[in-house]
């Protein structure tokens, strides 16, 4: 199975993003340059909202000049399961995603049933791979919108995505920048902050 292992964090606003990206002790960690980013995500599910329902996620993300369709799966704590492919529609994704290794269950969920664009996500992003103690991981700083029902809501945040050595060594070292920087873990991911936009307020 695909493993995403990420900690994210709610940043108050672009100067405090700016400021822990250039960190000195940030700075020492990092191996490369910042990478930016420009991504524009369109999130899909069925009209009866089969897969939200079962807190699946279903997208096709431009990264730069790149089409990429994502499905992410509930996991354990921080972890996820996740499988990628370059694709240049949703539908012409699933086969694709089945086939890198996505639950069977995706294809039975979908057959018979229309994909429909329900919310969405603008943003750009600074990336670099960060060298910790046992382990190596990706930090990056989202700063963009969340968008749904016709509404905007503003998106700053940081992500540490694990990608190899030791996961608890990101663990500890995500816990670390959130104390380093006061800063409060985002429980919900873009996606279900999006959704929560097309909801009639009460």
């Amino acid at each position: 199975m695909g493993m995403e292992l990420e900690y994210k964090f709610s940043v108050p606003g672009a100067a405090a993003l700016e400021a822990i990206l250039a960190d000195p002790a940030v700075n020492e960690m990092r191996q490369e340059d910042y990478r930016a980013i420009e991504m524009a995500t369109t999130y899909f599910d069925t009209p009866d909202r089969r897969l939200s329902a079962r807190r699946w996620t279903l997208r096709l993300r431009k990264e730069n000049d790149a089409l990429v369709a994502t499905c992410k799966t509930p996991g354990q704590g921080a972890a996820r399961g996740e499988w990628e492919c370059e694709a240049a529609t949703i539908e012409d994704a699933i086969p694709k995603l089945l086939a890198a290794g996505a639950p069977a269950e995706l294809q039975a969920l979908l057959d018979g049933q229309t994909l429909e664009a329900v919310c969405a996500a603008r943003f750009t992003r600074r990336a670099a791979l960060v060298k910790l103690p046992g382990a190596v991981a990706e930090l990056s700083g989202d700063l963009g919108v969340l968008s749904g029902g016709g509404r905007e809501a503003p998106l700053c945040e940081m992500e540490l995505e694990y990608k190899s050595g030791d996961p608890e060594a990101v663990a500890a070292a995500a816990n670390d920048l959130a104390r380093r920087f006061s800063l409060l873990e985002e429980p919900k991911s873009k996606f279900v902050r999006a959704m929560a936009l097309t909801k009639e307020e009460p």
